[in-house]
């Protein structure tokens, strides 16, 4: 089959100021063994000019790809909606500017798409610390079955171990424009992210292909000690909160009260879960 035969896949990027690990993000694109690539990247208004250079060497040089310079800053999660309506890809994916991810990742995740309930792919999942050294596997992301069962399977699973990660994975394109997109959530609900993946899994299944990897980069300085028992209370809140507004995400009454009877056992699991982390 050649490349003009093969289904297009857009994969939107989005950046700032961040160059040192925006080239290794970029190798890990325009690198891939599947070639019929839209590559979309949207660079954030950044201060830093070397991030700019390198964008326009690398468009230069790969004719696959479409860079433009915001001309003002739209924030992240505007701009990650930004390069998702401009992808004209059967299939599309998501690239943040610091992950890695095998070079077969798009090949393979694309011969996953036959089973015709999925709506998204993933493989595994590895965090990585800022030198790029792998740190831990994260569970299966797979959620298949039953609508119901793809539900409270989601809802259960620990926030902590990655679930949300499924937005790294490769979707069908005229699903995810029609969805409500993770920044239209209101913002001020800890984990929109989450609410938007338990959203997709609610319309079919989410596969996972274990022979390829993605290395997520850990973000630096972004969790806050607990440094008095007032910082606790609020964090035990915003989790409760986010909990209830789980349950609102589902699409009927039915499938919330499910989740409303399951709500005590999820509060359980994850204090079990934080007490285990804390101690082990």
């Amino acid at each position: 089959m050649s490349t003009k035969d093969m289904p297009l896949v857009t994969v939107g990027m989005t950046t700032y100021n961040r160059p040192e690990s925006l080239k290794g993000a970029l190798d890990g694109v325009i690198n891939q063994t599947y070639k019929n690539l839209e590559i979309i990247i949207s660079e954030d208004c950044s201060p830093c000019e070397k991030t700019k250079s390198l964008l326009r060497e690398y468009a230069q040089r790969d004719n696959r790809i479409k860079y433009i310079s915001q001309k003002a800053n739209l924030g992240p999660s505007t701009n990650i909606y930004f390069v998702l309506t401009q992808a004209t890809g059967e299939y599309c994916m998501w690239a943040d500017d610091d992950d890695l991810r095998d070079d077969r990742w798009i090949e393979v995740l694309l011969r996953k798409f036959s089973n015709d309930a999925a709506i998204a792919v993933i493989g595994n999942v590895f965090s990585m610390d800022v030198d790029g050294k792998p740190i831990k596997q994260y569970t299966s992301l797979e959620y298949s079955g039953p609508r119901i069962l793809r539900l409270v399977s989601y809802y259960l699973a620990e926030e902590s171990e990655g679930k949300a990660n499924i937005v790294c994975g490769l979707f069908r394109t005229d699903f995810i424009q029609k969805i409500k997109y993770w920044g239209q959530y209101n913002k001020k609900y800890f984990g929109v992210d989450y609410l938007f993946v338990l959203n997709c899994i609610q319309h079919g299944n989410v596969l996972v292909e274990p022979t390829v990897s993605i290395y997520k980069r850990l973000p630096v300085g972004k969790s806050k000690p607990i440094k008095c028992p007032g910082d606790l209370i609020e964090r035990v809140y915003r989790r409760l909160q986010f909990f209830i507004v789980c349950i609102f995400v589902a699409r009927n009454w039915p499938d919330r009260a499910v989740l409303l009877l399951l709500l005590p056992a999820k509060i359980l699991k994850s204090f079990v879960y934080k007490i285990y982390l804390y101690t082990r």
